[in-house]
């Protein structure tokens, strides 16, 4: 059973040799080709050798193209982003929407792939990832979602403002960032990779459940309604951290084909919610505990989650953004670490 066969089975409930492996890889994906993620994340051709590497090297079951994966719409927009350093990833430091008041939407014009921005060049990765593994292994590619690009162009203080004072406007914004979403979304899938939708500004407790309900489900799921119609790739997923349990009808109406968990989530509320739906949950050991090889305590996140996801056929191994400086032998031991807690 190879990986992709192995991620179509649990997505339908089916039994598996094992249970698939899927660590977040991003900006390691430089460290793993010796580059860094400044200069990697300019590259199609390092992004691409990020990634293909990154399977070489771990032989995880979800490969993810991209590394500073939160900027390159926000971007394209016209947000100034950060050089980063030469083990840290780019950073937003500029929101152009900031200082209009009212929330004033008029000048954003809606940019298209080229040489000015690095949504082609995503593509252009993409698509070598998915001509050289695409065969064995489900190949997902990075894009921030419409609300996190909301965020980004107004300033998320700004925005919680907004919702409540001119909610219609705030509207308006999101039509905007759905409508690159949308644009973007049909590139990705045109190279055959499926699409990761981060929402890191859609967590709880940073907005409520009803704010999530009104501003992220119904943009997101416009995008992922577009791919499941038209396109037959890996199935979208919406990724982000926080109490996702408390999320789960949600994720349940957006169309959503993972959830990220914890160790600390409610499982056996997750498994219920997700009975009769192809909806996979990954769950996470905490990455800082990795970097820093605290093997007693990623042993102890391991065990919780070997014990909470009996009688679970919909689950993955995994934890949250491998960083830089998070080694090769770690992320290694850490598979190790999960594949004999399957057999246990």
């Amino acid at each position: 059973m190879n990986s992709k066969n192995r991620m179509n089975a649990v997505l339908h409930g089916q039994q598996v040799d094992r249970f698939p492996f899927v660590p977040s890889i991003y900006e390691h994906g430089a460290r793993v080709i010796g580059k860094s993620p400044y200069e990697t994340s300019r590259s199609a051709e390092l992004t691409a050798m990020a990634a293909l590497k990154s399977w070489e090297t771990y032989q995880h079951d979800l490969v993810t193209v991209g590394v500073d994966i939160y900027n390159v719409e926000v971007e394209a927009f016209g947000c100034e982003l950060s050089r980063g350093s030469e083990r840290a990833i780019p950073g937003v430091i500029s929101h152009p929407l900031e200082n209009s008041s009212p929330l004033d939407i008029n000048g954003l014009a809606t940019p298209e792939a080229g040489p000015d921005n690095r949504m082609q060049m995503l593509v252009d990765a993409t698509r070598r990832v998915v001509e050289e593994i695409g065969d064995e292994v489900w190949v997902l590619s990075t894009m921030a979602g419409p609300f996190s690009q909301a965020v980004e162009l107004r300033g998320f203080e700004g925005l919680i403002v907004d919702m409540m004072e001119s909610p219609e406007l705030v509207h308006g914004l999101m039509q905007k960032t759905t409508e690159l979403s949308m644009q973007q979304a049909r590139r990705i899938s045109e190279t055959g990779a499926g699409v990761s939708i981060f929402e890191s500004w859609g967590t709880i407790p940073l907005i409520t459940p009803e704010i999530f309900g009104e501003y992220v489900v119904p943009y997101n799921k416009r995008v992922i309604d577009m791919i499941k119609s038209g396109y037959d790739v890996p199935p979208p997923a919406v990724i982000m951290g926080g109490d996702t349990a408390k999320l789960m009808d949600h994720f349940i109406e957006v169309g959503t084909s993972l959830v990220v968990a914890d160790y600390m989530t409610d499982f056996e509320f997750m498994k219920e919610k997700t009975r009769g739906h192809e909806m996979i949950i990954r769950g996470c050991a905490d990455p800082k505990m990795i970097e820093r090889e605290q093997w007693d305590g990623v042993g102890k996140a391991v065990q919780a989650l070997a014990g909470k996801k009996k009688g679970m056929t919909n689950f993955v191994w995994g934890c949250g953004a491998v960083s830089f400086d998070t080694t090769i032998e770690a992320l290694l031991r850490f598979k190790q670490m999960c594949l004999e807690a399957d057999m246990s």
